[in-house]
């Protein structure tokens, strides 16, 4: 079992299967809500008729056996029958209903006060169960809708952009109306009872804790739901590019304005060419960066290296795919799209972090994921014919076979790319500028990487999702032979030119601004990220800590019980002996315990000079454990106080684990979960957050340590 799945089996069930939970919260919760309110009507009725008529007789009751009181105090008088009879004296009746007489009329109000709030449960659930039921139903209508054309797809976000915020606050407010009723009317209930305990107290304080939990949940998720539900004005795509003039390419304009008469597709407005990014189109606002201008109208954007590893027809297979977005009218769908789609996510991204109980948002957040979640099949099915009619497009410009190469070169050209852009990233002082140069004679000595690894990859793109390759491929009916795949997997020839010194004027000079820009930014970071290292390093200065459990408290609260315990026994030792078994009895008890208590404060009194763990600059080192933990091996850490403090450490899967050298139950080692626990007292002189600053600042300062050595070790 992997470890996704072991931590899926640890789930609740209604967590593991997203099916079960929108069941559960949208239907199941509301119904059984709604139960408990016609059940709450039903006794709020029989209370409320049962006070209205002792709010009737008992007044008459009292003026009749006042007059007997009048004339016959001590006559004996019987009320009730069989075994709820009861009997007393005149007086004494007429002081008791004297008293209940003052008393039933708030008695009459609070079971007044109960009926609407019953009420409330049932319409509160009705509410949320209705809202629910339309939603889920608006959602699949809308999702087989959205499936019949791309018309459809934008109508039918924008009708559930509509009518979804309206849904999700009527189920917040009415499982919030339902849980604030429902709570309230059982609280009041305590009222009637007879007897009331601290436990009873306890339960009224925790369901009206619960009733303003859900009432404020309510307010800021439906404030929340106002707030963000707006149309989402995208802000400009950042890249990282350089624009391209005609003067600088003209044989790259001349190549893309043929492939766009070729095609009847609409010739971009402008075209940048970058390092990181790939090949796509765009309508939408760009902020080009380091030039930090802003581009508008549509924009061809080119990756660098693939104009250097690519040939002609495998660049103009590409580019012909996204010159058909522009033909096809896909930019414009997607510009006018996107801000619904991404008005949705936030909307209900902002909702899961809304302020109040989880439990109240919960079903509305259900619903809203569901919905949007039934339109992403359709946006899928969409993107998927969308980019297969891009590339039967494409392929009319290159062919099949170009078509299908372009597409298994780009894909195992990208891991060549990247770990050409990370070794210059990570080591920028030692990296020339022109980068695609370096990156082509990386393939051209090492080559590519085999083709049936990338089969499955989905091409990148900032706005939108490719299906894999290899349904790519399938689309286009080409067979993958021996020719194709020895054309896809070619390596550069140093003595041909590539498509980008083909196109541009100055190739090489492009290139080196285009990695001067890189370096630049790379250097940046490794400064300011070497200088991170080094503080968080240098913020251990000490050989060790010494880390002592706090216990000395304990000591002396042992120490006070076992005297108490042990006088207990000398009184009953020395003043009453021979005066009875059971007096020797009580007292050896209590000499035993007295003893135990006494033995167990000298056992801590031991502990008190014994060090719980020595923190060093490389291992923390506790006499607990028959070995130290490097810090390196810890993955992730806790520090958790309540009435004891326990330091969790996680360490990494191949990390060596330790063993206790003693029983304990506040230490151990749990190898499935690898974690180590140790616990104390507390932590002598420090409080917990200080414990926890401290133990982080070990482990930052050790990784720190480790990464800087790392960084000399390349360096050298």
């Amino acid at each position: 079992m992997s470890s996704d799945e072991a931590a899926t089996s640890n789930l609740p069930f209604w967590k593991r299967s997203p099916a079960v939970g929108l069941v559960l919260w949208l239907i199941v919760v509301p119904a059984a809500l709604a139960a408990l309110g016609a059940w709450q009507i039903q006794r709020s009725g029989v209370v409320l008729e049962n006070y209205e008529a002792l709010a009737t007789d008992l007044p008459q009751t009292l003026e009749k056996v006042r007059e007997i009181a009048a004339n016959e105090p001590m006559a004996m008088l019987q009320f009730g029958d069989g075994d709820d009879s009861r009997s007393m004296t005149a007086s004494m009746a007429q002081a008791e209903l004297e008293g209940a007489v003052d008393g039933i009329n708030t008695d009459l109000q609070v079971a007044k006060v109960r009926a609407p709030l019953a009420w409330g449960t049932v319409i509160g659930s009705v509410v949320a169960l209705i809202a629910a039921l339309i939603g889920l139903a608006a959602a699949g209508l809308a999702g087989v809708r959205a499936k019949r054309s791309r018309d459809q797809l934008i109508l039918s976000f924008e009708r559930l952009r509509f009518i979804l915020p309206f849904l999700l606050a009527a189920v917040i407010v009415g499982f919030s109306v339902a849980i604030f009723c429902g709570t309230l009317f059982e609280s009041l209930s305590l009222w009637f009872w007879e007897r009331v305990s601290g436990n009873g107290i306890k339960l009224v304080g925790g369901a009206l804790v619960l009733a303003g939990i859900a009432v404020y949940g309510a307010f800021t998720a439906v404030l929340g739901l106002r707030q963000v539900f707006a149309l989402f004005t995208p802000e400009p795509m950042e890249v990282k590019a350089r624009i391209v003039s005609e003067a600088d390419a003209p044989g790259l304009w001349r190549f893309v304005r043929e492939l766009g008469r070729r095609q009847e597709a609409v010739v971009p407005d402008t075209i940048i060419v970058g390092l990181t990014d790939g090949f796509y189109v765009t309508e939408a606002p760009v902020h080009l960066m380091p030039e930090d201008r802003l581009l508008e109208g549509r924009t061809l954007h080119l990756p660098a290296p693939h104009l250097e590893l690519l040939d002609t027809a495998e660049i103009a297979a590409i580019v012909g795919h996204e010159l058909a977005h522009f033909t096809g009218d896909d930019i414009r769908y997607s510009t006018r799209f996107a801000p619904i789609y991404a008005g949705l996510w936030r909307a209900l991204n902002a909702l899961r972090f809304a302020k109040g109980g989880e439990f109240v948002v919960q079903p509305a957040l259900r619903l809203g994921f569901h919905a949007v979640g039934r339109l992403d099949v359709a946006v899928a099915h969409w993107s998927r014919l969308r980019e297969f009619e891009a590339d039967k497009k494409g392929s009319l410009v290159s062919g099949p076979k170009g078509a299908v190469s372009a597409l298994i070169r780009s894909s195992i050209a990208a891991p060549a790319v990247h770990a050409g852009l990370d070794n210059a990233f990570q080591r920028p002082e030692a990296s020339g500028a022109n980068l695609v140069g370096e990156i082509a004679e990386l393939v051209r000595r090492e080559g590519l990487s085999d083709p049936a690894e990338h089969l499955e990859d989905r091409q990148p793109h900032p706005t939108d999702s490719h299906p894999p390759t290899s349904q790519r491929i399938a689309a286009l009916g080409v067979t993958l032979d021996e020719a194709v795949l020895a054309h896809a997997t070619r390596r550069p020839e140093a003595d041909q030119a590539s498509f980008g010194q083909k196109g541009f004027r100055d190739w090489t000079s492009f290139c080196t601004s285009l990695g001067t820009d890189f370096l630049g930014e790379a250097q940046q970071f490794q400064t300011q990220y070497r200088q991170e290292l080094e503080d968080a390093a240098a913020s251990v200065v000490e050989d060790e800590v010494v880390i002592y459990d706090n216990i000395k408290a304990m000591v002396w609260m042992m120490a006070i019980v076992a005297i108490i315990f042990l006088a207990i026994a000398l009184f009953v030792f020395v003043d009453q002996w021979g005066v009875g078994t059971a007096r020797l009895i009580i007292g050896g008890f209590a000499a035993l315990i007295g003893l135990g208590f006494a033995f167990y404060a000298y056992l801590l009194s031991r502990r008190i000079e014994t060090p719980l763990m020595v923190l060093t600059r490389d291992t923390l080192i506790s006499p607990r454990l028959d070995a130290p933990i490097a810090w390196t091996d810890i993955a992730t850490y806790g520090v958790y106080a309540s009435q004891r403090l326990a330091l969790v450490l996680t360490l990494h899967e191949h990390a060596p684990l330790p063993k206790t050298k003693r029983w304990s139950v506040y230490t151990k080692v749990q190898r499935r979960k690898r974690d180590v626990t140790l616990g104390a007292m507390g932590i002598r002189g420090m409080k917990p957050d200080d414990f926890h600053e401290l133990i982080g600042r070990y482990l930052q300062a050790a990784y720190a340590r480790r990464e800087l050595e790392a960084k000399a070790a390349r360096a050298a």
